[in-house]
């Protein structure tokens, strides 16, 4: 048996190293647009944006917006007025920009001013809790909202804890949604909740798709705190 194959056997054995290789690759492979940032700073007469990001970004308005996770910082290169925050130090060695909080509760201790625009793309760190878990954090970042900023909050389904065997998903992520109105002041204001349709193809096969999205979440919902709505932008 080689070493590769026992570090694959013992995966979950293996100890964690704290050297900064390991640290910058390990979170590299867990963050695609981490490629991103380092594709545009290679190039000087365009940049490559993606389409969900771009949405928020027509939707934000005047003010200061606040990218929480998710490699914001490749956004920030081109919209200088984003204020950047991540969990993971490592970040703080390639981005010095960047601000540091891994407790979210810590936010209102480490951001400059309250935002007006707030975005939560598919972070990793909000994930393997049920809905109640979801309402925490969107609760911790209310903290650092200004009234009537606009809160986009996008994950992945299948990382969210709930039966689907006995759920109606689609309502039940809906009513969720809606929920936070009173429990927190974030108004739905825009949802997109797409699920994969599970169609048996020519050959009698199903699709093994996790979900239409794995980048951003297929679960994409855009919220006022404390606030009027707004007109979406596509």
């Amino acid at each position: 048996m080689t070493d590769t194959t026992k570090i694959i056997e013992f995966f979950d054995q293996a100890e964690m190293r704290d050297d900064w290789r390991h640290q910058y690759r390990r979170y590299r492979m867990g963050r695609v647009k981490h490629q991103y940032w380092l594709w545009n700073r290679k190039r000087s007469d365009s940049v490559f944006v993606d389409e969900y990001d771009y949405f928020i970004l027509k939707n934000c308005q005047p003010g200061h917006t606040v990218w929480f996770g998710h490699a914001g910082y490749y956004l920030k290169d081109i919209w200088p007025e984003i204020t950047v925050v991540e969990q993971l130090p490592i970040v703080k060695t390639f981005y010095p920009e960047a601000i540091i909080c891994r407790d979210r509760n810590k936010l209102p201790d480490v951001l400059p001013d309250l935002a007006d625009n707030f975005a939560v793309v598919n972070n990793r760190g909000d994930y393997w809790v049920s809905l109640d878990g979801m309402t925490e954090y969107a609760t911790s970042y209310t903290k650092v909202m200004r009234p009537g900023c606009r809160f986009f909050y996008s994950f992945r389904d299948t990382q969210i804890h709930v039966n689907r065997l006995t759920t109606n998903l689609e309502e039940h992520y809906r009513n969720w949604a809606l929920s936070l109105k009173d429990r927190c002041g974030l108004e739905l204001v825009w949802s997109s909740i797409d699920f994969k349709k599970q169609v048996i193809d020519k050959n009698g096969i199903w699709p093994c798709a996790e979900n239409p999205d794995s980048l951003n979440g297929n679960l994409k919902f855009a919220f006022v705190y404390q606030g009027p709505g707004w007109e979406i932008k596509n």
